[in-house]
């Protein structure tokens, strides 16, 4: 087990393996925990795993489908609540006795009092109002009101929810009952307006058998919501970071495969001898592997063990950073796969070719058959696919990368093949030493052309991977400022405006603009009826037609918008959209809207699309209207801003000044966002190490490979009178033509590579960077130690097997 280790080409292989091990179990651990830990914060903001939503209750088969699980029920609803002669619309909603599944309420026992957590919801016969409520009808807790054919007694103060379900832009105040005092209020009858939300706490496989359950049972008005649909990792630097470190992680492999095929020609020379013999005296087939490669196979298990243990360490700390479970099962399983295709792909056909030639071909050194030779390199540039899929549970994720990679592998022997034939040409003009060090090459092409593309594929990945690593970074840092907004205040009326920006004046923090908000719903497109004008009902345009629109108008394009066709709405009764919803509902500039709500309908034409920053923490809309557009519409407003930690008890005092609006709270987001981040900028510097790890194996193995030619053609300089400064000098000019050749060609493969790379993780922009130069910095090192080492001499002893 332990013999292999003293070839120099198998401690490479070793290597490769150790650090490809590393890097792909790391990544599929850092990715099931990044998972886990925004599965949980999406449950919290979704109030369950997977949700159930429609306009009526649920089907009795359907709520046993669900019966063995947690689980509980929601109605939410618009009703009013009468006091006396006074009367007040609130958002009501009615909580069976398992609400909620995830998270706490918050909530006070007195308008004004210190807020605290319960993990339960309103008893039978009470109810909890939003503190807003309690001051527009003159109450407080202790006292009663009515709802429907029912009194119910005021005994909390609502604070927050810990799911999202009410909608971020509701304008009603807000009030709990239990589930089981809704029939006895007969607010709700045939035709009326209410959703009804089965939430329920489920895993990843319960999740598939619900999905696969009721799927084919859903009425028209019934959809499904789950984390993983909803997850929070669609933030888009989080998404961001998983596809750089996807594409990263990929190319450290890419590299360590370089290393490990051009090593293996090199071992599979060490042994030919070994096995010529054994052939000789009679031995099988199954023997001469059993006995050349298992060897190889049983050595390499250590340093690929050795790998997934170091990242299983990585892992520990890292899920107990983001309060993962730190169970990898899956991660290790791949992490031990991974680099067995690696080796399997890249070097066991060579090895295999090689040992399979008759024993005179071994013992004279004669080189595979051209079809053998094919076949090798076709499983090479197979091999990548299986280890992509590996890795992002999705070949869609690293496309770009994998049709580089393609594109290089058969493109590259084309393109270099005509390239090598002019070199031969090209070295009749120079001297004795560059006449030398082109011949090396240009006679040789079957050793040629693999390190050639070996070497350009790891200078252009190092380059590359160091721009986008520094560039994503950067963008990361300044999608979340230091001071982000962290509040959202909503239902701000017209006459609080002055009020709300001196209070933020006084408390030092900085005001986003403030937006009126008007409710409507899309009802006609092109006086069409919305629902015959739109023919394909998905996602965001199912959504948009299926609830009221937060509407809203300015006089500017946001900061988080970017227009993307059209112009900005100035005119009368114009509109821009956001351009995924534009696409959804297959909307065009020149197209009329009709919304309808409270007010007078409102009639608009489409001047604009906007690409919108979702993940600005600044209030945005589908739809932005003209300024005046909306002026005969009931309206509030909406903005957020941004306050200190040490400062969130005076939050108080602004609920206590405007008693009406809705403050949320997204520390917990950002907090989530921002820890994820500093995790990715910790291991953008680890992948960083791990590329530069791989491409100084791919130098390596190079090296190792014109080792051989190199001490034969030097001891035949010698033997014919060539002096130890021409060895040096046809050593040096030989380093030069290859690795400067290489990095010219990194140097284009790189500014090829941003368009796809652009796309995917920079919004089409990508400029170019001095780390160009990268690729020839090597090849000047290079150049400059292959001057300066004393020329490779033929060994006195055979090699050792």
């Amino acid at each position: 087990m332990f013999k292999p280790w003293r070839s120099p080409a198998f401690r490479v292989q070793a290597i490769a393996l150790l650090v490809a091990a590393f890097a792909m179990t790391a990544m599929l651990i850092l990715r099931d925990s990044v998972d886990q830990r925004f599965n949980q914060r999406t449950a919290v903001a979704l109030g369950a795993d997977w949700i159930l939503e429609g306009t009526r209750f649920p089907e009795p088969s359907q709520q046993q489908a669900v019966a063995d699980l947690r689980h509980a029920q929601a109605v939410s609803f618009s009703s009013v609540l009468i006091n006396n002669d006074q009367f007040l619309l609130a958002s009501i909603r009615a909580l069976s006795e398992d609400f909620p599944l995830y998270g706490e309420l918050s909530v006070s026992d007195s308008r004004f009092s210190e807020p605290y957590p319960i993990g339960h919801g309103p008893k039978s016969g009470t109810v909890w109002l939003a503190g807003q409520a309690l001051d527009r009808l003159g109450l407080k807790t202790g006292e009663f009101i009515t709802l429907g054919e029912r009194s119910f007694l005021i005994t909390k103060v609502l604070v927050q929810e810990p799911d999202q379900q009410a909608g971020f832009y509701s304008m009603n105040p807000r009030a709990l009952i239990h589930l089981a005092d809704l029939e006895s209020t007969a607010v709700l009858g045939p035709g009326s307006r209410y959703r009804h939300h089965l939430l329920v706490a489920a895993d990843d496989a319960q999740r598939t058998v619900l999905d696969k359950q009721l799927s084919d049972t859903l009425r028209s008005d019934q959809s499904i919501e789950t984390v993983g649909t909803t997850e929070l990792r669609s933030q888009g630097p989080v998404e961001q970071m998983f596809l750089w470190s996807q594409l990263a992680v990929m190319l450290v492999v890419l590299l360590c495969a370089a290393a490990i095929y051009l090593t293996a020609s090199h071992r599979a020379r060490q042994q030919q001898t070994l096995c010529a013999v054994m052939k000789t005296v009679g031995a099988r087939q199954q023997q001469i592997v059993r006995r050349l490669l298992g060897g190889d196979v049983l050595a390499l298990l250590l340093p690929i063990l050795a790998g997934v243990g170091l990242a299983v360490l990585v892992g520990w700390q890292l899920a107990a950073l983001l309060g993962a479970d730190g169970l990898f099962v899956t991660p290790v399983v791949w992490g031990l796969v991974g680099p067995v295709l690696l080796w399997l792909g890249f070097a066991a056909p060579t090895l295999w070719v090689s040992l399979s030639l008759p024993a005179t071909a071994l013992l004279s050194g004669r080189e595979a058959p051209t079809k053998l030779g094919r076949r090798v390199l076709l499983i090479a540039i197979l091999t990548p696919i299986p280890l992509a899929a590996i890795m992002t549970g999705s070949l869609a994720a690293l496309w770009p990368l994998l049709l580089l990679t393609l594109a290089v592998s058969l493109g590259l022997p084309i393109i270099l093949w005509p390239l090598v034939m002019l070199m031969d040409r090209f070295s009749a003009r120079l001297g004795l030493a560059g006449r030398l060090a082109l011949r090396r090459l240009s006679r040789r092409k079957a050793a040629t052309l693999p390190l050639l593309a070996a070497l350009i594929i790891s200078l252009s990945v190092l380059s590359l991977s160091v721009q986008t690593g520094r560039e994503l970074l950067g963008d990361w840092r300044a999608t979340l400022p230091e001071q982000a907004p962290n509040y959202f205040v909503i239902n701000l009326f017209d006459q609080d405006i002055d009020d709300f920006k001196n209070w933020l004046t006084d408390h030092n923090s900085e005001a986003q603009p403030l937006y009126p908000v008007v409710r409507a719903r899309l009802t006609e497109i092109n006086d069409q009826p919305v629902r015959d004008a739109v023919t394909k009902e998905q996602d965001r345009a199912e959504r948009a037609l299926n609830r009221d629109l937060s509407l809203t108008q300015a006089a500017r394009l946001p900061e988080s918008n970017k227009l993307t066709d059209g112009r900005w709405a100035t005119g009368q009764d114009e509109v821009t959209v956001e351009t995924k919803l534009a696409e959804s509902l297959g909307l065009e500039l020149g197209d009329s809207l009709t919304f309808t709500g409270p007010g007078p309908a409102i009639n608009a034409t489409v001047v604009g699309l906007r690409e919108v920053d979702w993940e600005s923490f600044a209030p945005n809309f589908y739809f932005i209207f003209s300024p005046d557009t909306l002026k005969a519409q009931s309206r509030t407003w909406i903005t957020s801003f941004f306050l200190p930690q040490v400062q969130q008890a005076e939050l108080g005092g602004l609920v206590q000044k405007f008693p009406q609006i809705s403050l949320l709270d997204v520390n917990a987001i950002l907090a989530t966002l921002q820890d994820i981040i500093g995790q990715a900028s910790r291991a953008a510097f680890v992948v960083g190490v791990l590329l530069l790890l791989a491409a100084l194996l791919v130098l390596m193995a190079a090296l190792l490979a014109m080792t051989d030619t190199l001490r034969r053609d030097n001891h035949l300089l010698v033997v014919i009178g060539g002096r130890r400064a021409l060895l040096r000098k046809a050593a040096a000019l030989q380093a030069f033509y290859l690795f400067g050749g290489s990095a010219l060609l990194a140097n284009l493969i790189h500014l090829a590579a941003l368009i796809p790379l652009g796309m995917r993780l920079f919004d089409s922009q990508l400029p170019l960077s001095p780390w160009l130069l990268l690729p020839w910095s090597i090849a000047a090192l290079v150049t400059l130690a292959a001057l300066l080492a004393p020329p490779l001499m033929p060994k006195a002893s055979a090699t050792s097997h």
